[in-house]
């Protein structure tokens, strides 16, 4: 089995000493070479050429589905942002409205907590995307 793999068509010739040792065999076992009606070299060329359209198919599905990730993650992000605004003010006026009545404060500070953990790993998740976005759109 040859170290570098070669496409079945191509193996028809056997090597560079095959002549030498036809000769030297004398004319009891003259075998031919055996002619095969493709080139070698189209076939290099044709692998080469599916081998790029493959990758460039792979690199551009990859970056692709990355850049949908990254852009999701960017709103994801921004809607986090705006909620944690939001809720906040929610939970100030909540608090005034439930002092003025009476009731014991209610602690939101678990949820605060998870709000702003959830927003880090989503800022990890876009940085780490946006990276591997750029490694497909170079390569």
């Amino acid at each position: 089995m040859p170290v570098i793999p070669i496409p079945r068509r191509v193996r028809s010739f056997h090597g560079p000493h095959t002549t030498c040792m036809h000769s030297a065999c004398g004319p009891a076992h003259t075998a031919q070479l055996v002619r095969s009606k493709y080139n070698s070299f189209d076939l290099y060329l044709k692998s080469r050429w599916m081998y790029g359209f493959v990758r460039f198919l792979l690199y551009f599905g990859c970056s692709l589905f990355t850049s949908l990730l990254w852009v999701a993650l960017s709103a994801l992000f921004c809607l986090q942002y705006v909620g944690v605004r939001v809720f906040l003010r929610l939970q100030y006026k909540l608090s005034i409205i439930l002092l003025l009545l009476g009731h014991q404060r209610l602690d939101f500070s678990l949820l605060n907590d998870l709000f702003i953990y959830s927003m880090h790993v989503t800022m990890f998740l876009v940085g780490g995307l946006g990276w591997c976005f750029m490694v497909f759109v170079d390569m």
